[in-house]
């Protein structure tokens, strides 16, 4: 989905009367649809991987990651860019409200529960940087149960937007 697309629901549906963005008013779609837009933000994981053609080397059995110190900078950038995806539309349109405080912090943190699901990524580059130990079984719980979490509240945010008076 998108990072700007899950901005454009949430504005859709606090256009519309309470109670009816997910059936009769616009967006018209049901609020899970806003959480796979938050959990799956493209425009950065799209970035992530043109990145990653940049700092690694892809051989026959591996990939290795030749420059972490970019990749772990690009995985900052792209946590702060992630966040300006969501609040940017938000904040000129004159949208934004407190629950967007919540809203803006998924993107990122689903970008880091994608890099940890994934090997030789930008979160292993901050791992190795940051001189972290973290075992594969841990780092693929830590991220499949973040999705779990980020998914609820997500779709908690959309049933809010969808409560609120235009």
């Amino acid at each position: 989905m998108s990072t700007l697309a899950y901005a454009e629901l949430t504005s859709t549906r606090e256009e519309a009367q309470p109670g009816t963005s997910t059936s009769t008013s616009a967006p018209g779609v049901k609020s899970y649809v806003d959480a796979l837009a938050a959990l799956v933000p493209a425009e950065v994981l799209t970035l992530h991987g043109l990145m990653l053609s940049a700092t690694t080397k892809v051989d026959a059995t591996q990939t290795t990651i030749t420059a972490p110190e970019s990749l772990f900078w690009g995985l900052l950038g792209l946590l702060v860019v992630s966040m300006g995806l969501y609040a940017v539309p938000r904040i000129l349109a004159k949208k934004w409200d407190n629950l967007d405080l919540a809203r803006v912090a998924i993107p990122p943190l689903a970008l880091i529960g994608w890099t940890m699901l994934q090997r030789a990524t930008a979160f292993d580059a901050a791992v190795k940087v940051l001189e972290i130990k973290v075992d594969d079984a841990t780092r693929t719980v830590v991220a499949l149960l973040l999705a779990v979490v980020l998914a609820a509240v997500a779709t908690a945010l959309a049933y809010q937007a969808d409560q609120k008076q235009p």
